[in-house]
């Protein structure tokens, strides 16, 4: 009677305390849900990554760059130049970090042939501004800009700023002295960011003459990437057309 009992008893303490199962194995073993964050997370970066590539793939495409060459251009960037020059073109980043002359070369014709159709892009857009200025505005006084610089023998093409150039101030008077009411000037304004009522502002200062400027004897102009190409820097500056049509520096 007493074994029936201790029998009795052993399976009551079993019954009431539950059997402890060995959790060490479960736990090293990553839950259904957290594989899945991990494998969400692994493509989310993998996405990331992918979107990166794609990112500067298109972007060197679009300065005629390969993707290594991009990398270079972001890593220069990084360093020295991010003081120097922090907002210059790829092109010309690689251009003056070039190692070899060759390198030189070829940034800069690359940047000469991007440079040109941007000058296009902008000549056409002002052609189109101009013709809806003139049919909208007829009577105002003309601001043009021709699709190329006339090659008229003769004829004197000066830029200037509005701003920021001391020498220009003074320099316009002497320009039109020199002209006279014999050759043609015209006037192209640099850094002028399409701002017309700017340009008539500084016309009337200046005492231009309207009569000339429908008479077309003085022309009013934004520049639209003629400074830049031709000035090598100078403000003011010049030019006259020789009977060959080219570009001489003048002097007056």
């Amino acid at each position: 009677m007493r074994n029936h009992l201790l029998g009795l008893t052993l399976v009551g303490i079993l019954f009431s305390h539950p059997v402890l199962s060995d959790t060490r194995q479960t736990d090293t073993q990553p839950t259904v849900a957290q594989t899945v964050n991990r494998q969400s997370l692994d493509n989310l970066s993998l996405n990331a990554n992918q979107l990166n590539r794609q990112d500067i793939h298109e972007q060197a495409q679009r300065w005629g760059l390969t993707e290594i060459e991009w990398q270079r251009y972001l890593d220069i960037k990084q360093h020295e130049r991010s003081f120097w020059s922090p907002n210059l073109d790829p092109l010309t980043t690689l251009g003056v970090e070039a190692k070899t002359e060759a390198e030189r070369r070829h940034y800069a014709e690359l940047l000469a042939k991007k440079e040109y159709e941007r000058v296009e892009k902008e000549l056409a857009f002002q052609r189109a501004y101009d013709q809806a200025f003139q049919r909208l505005y007829p009577n105002q006084l003309p601001f043009e800009v021709e699709p190329h610089i006339s090659q008229a023998t003769g004829r004197i093409y000066y830029f200037t700023r509005l701003d920021n150039c001391e020498k220009c101030e003074t320099d316009i008077s002497r320009i039109l002295s020199y002209a006279n009411n014999k050759t043609p000037v015209d006037i192209y304004i640099v850094g002028s960011s399409g701002n017309d009522d700017a340009i008539r502002a500084w016309a009337t200062k200046h005492r231009i003459d309207p009569v000339k400027v429908k008479a077309r004897q003085i022309t009013l102009n934004h520049d639209s990437g003629y400074w830049l190409m031709n000035a090598n820097g100078k403000m003011p500056v010049a030019f006259q057309t020789q009977g060959d049509g080219q570009w001489k520096l003048l002097a007056y």
